[in-house]
């Protein structure tokens, strides 16, 4: 028996040594290299998936590498194989790669680099009866694309019944990053350790140092989230810092009512005027009084003598009520029906007294507002001011100015609404602290105006919008 027969007999013993051990759910395996091959020949024979031998130790996995390539090429005597060795680097791209594997498969054979390994492979093998293998050093330097197309070629190689196997080796790095993406990797990778030969899950607690835990895309989300925040935040702050800044400048209120004065006619002032002497018992005597006095026999006895009207002694006689004297309030002059004089009179005397006086008091308050205090304001570069309270209607602004003389304060007009609106101010502090003072000292009458400090700025834009 020849040294090579007897090689390949002492290899087979060791394969069906493993497979039993596997079978049995046997932990127990050796940490020899040659029991690593033994698992990944079993999963390359049953299991038709991809191969991921990983350990932190390069010279480890490199050493089974090559000891799993001299494997392959003691048995390539008994059946036909085409072998694929490529030693993956971070400088070499996805084109360059798969260009590397095609043309170690298959020589001298045009193809396309851009397409997926999964399709070109396949497509070439269909003129190959042979076992294909490819095998990749330095896994871990690969993209997560051109790992997933070796899956992708191993799993539609087992649909359509080629005989095509993956085995990649690296570091337990290239298992996290699979790990990462089970959920195209899933039943279709199988992970060994290359020291002792264990097939490791997916979801081992080894491969979770770098998982999704924290992935890009939660990284975004949150990124998201804490610049929402910021921004509420920032926008919070802003409006509470301008808060006494921003313009609540009440509304204009509306002019008040002017009462059109109720013009009576003489007939009822007279009959108020003879209401009002009827009450008074105390100082003018009664019809029944006047004419008990003249026909009772006892009177002249009585009573003292005067000399009556001869208006009382008519309207006694004919017992009708007598018509009172117009008191000195009530400036309606006697009405007399038989002459046409007293009545235009009274008519005159009305009228006069009816007179409304609102045109007079206007045309004052227009002569004493004739000028306002915008000069005070812009000499002013910065500060703060107490607004008091504003008007719209010029009578109302003279009513506050003689009502609070000993005040000291300043008036400017400005737009509100299309309309002018004239705003009562106090003077101008340099800084927001001291206006706060002043406001706490104003008298309560004044406050509950709903006094607020403003910005001399924001006074300077009102003016020059009214000046424009």
């Amino acid at each position: 028996m020849s040294a090579l027969a007897n090689t390949r007999i002492n290899q087979k013993l060791i394969n069906e040594q493993a497979d039993n051990r596997i079978e049995g759910d046997m932990v127990d395996i050796s940490t020899t290299p040659i029991s690593v091959i033994a698992r990944i020949d079993y999963i390359q024979r049953f299991s038709k998936q991809m191969t991921v031998v990983v350990d932190n130790n390069p010279t480890v996995y490199s050493k089974v590498a090559r000891q799993y390539l001299a494997n392959i090429s003691q048995e390539s005597s008994n059946q036909e194989t085409n072998v694929a060795f490529v030693a993956a680097s971070s400088k070499i791209n996805d084109i360059q790669m798969r260009c590397r594997l095609v043309e170690q498969l298959f020589a001298n054979t045009l193809f396309d680099p851009e397409q997926s390994l999964a399709v070109s492979v396949l497509r070439l093998a269909k003129n190959n009866n042979g076992t294909i293998t490819v095998i990749v050093e330095h896994a871990q330097a690969l993209s997560l694309q051109i790992k997933y197309e070796l899956c992708q070629l191993v799993d539609t190689a087992k649909k359509t019944k080629n005989s095509i196997n993956v085995v990649i080796f690296g570091l337990e790095q290239a298992a996290i990053e699979i790990g990462q993406n089970r959920t195209i990797f899933e039943k279709k990778t199988s992970i060994i350790d290359a020291s002792s030969g264990q097939v490791v899950a997916l979801d081992n607690a080894r491969f979770k140092t770098a998982t999704a835990v924290f992935t890009h895309d939660i990284r975004l989300k949150v990124g998201l989230i804490s610049l929402f925040s910021l921004l509420i935040i920032a926008a919070s702050w802003y409006l509470l810092n301008e808060y006494d800044s921003v313009n609540f400048a009440a509304l204009p209120e509306p002019p008040p009512v002017v009462e059109s004065p109720v013009v009576e006619s003489p007939v009822v002032i007279e009959q108020q005027v003879n209401l009002n002497a009827i009450t008074k018992e105390n100082e003018l005597a009664s019809i029944s009084d006047i004419h008990l006095a003249l026909t009772a026999p006892e009177s002249s006895s009585e009573l003292p003598l005067n000399k009556a009207k001869s208006d009382d002694i008519l309207q006694a006689l004919m017992l009708a009520e007598p018509v009172p004297t117009p008191t000195k309030d009530l400036p309606v002059a006697s009405i007399d029906i038989k002459t046409n004089e007293s009545t235009n009179a009274s008519e005159k005397v009305e009228e006069t007294t009816l007179m409304p006086l609102s045109v007079e008091k206007s045309s004052n308050v227009t002569a004493t507002i004739n000028k306002f205090d915008e000069q005070y304001y812009s000499n002013s570069k910065e500060g703060y001011v107490i607004q008091i309270t504003g008007f719209s209607d010029l009578t109302r602004l003279q009513t506050f100015q003689n009502d609070n003389k000993a005040l000291g304060y300043y008036v400017y007009q400005k737009n509100l609404n299309t309309q002018k609106f004239y705003v009562v101010t106090s003077k101008v502090y340099s800084n927001k602290v001291q206006a706060r003072e002043a406001m706490n000292q104003l008298p309560q009458s004044l406050r509950n105006l709903g006094s607020f400090l403003k910005p001399v700025s924001i006074i300077k834009r009102e003016i020059n919008t009214v000046n424009q």
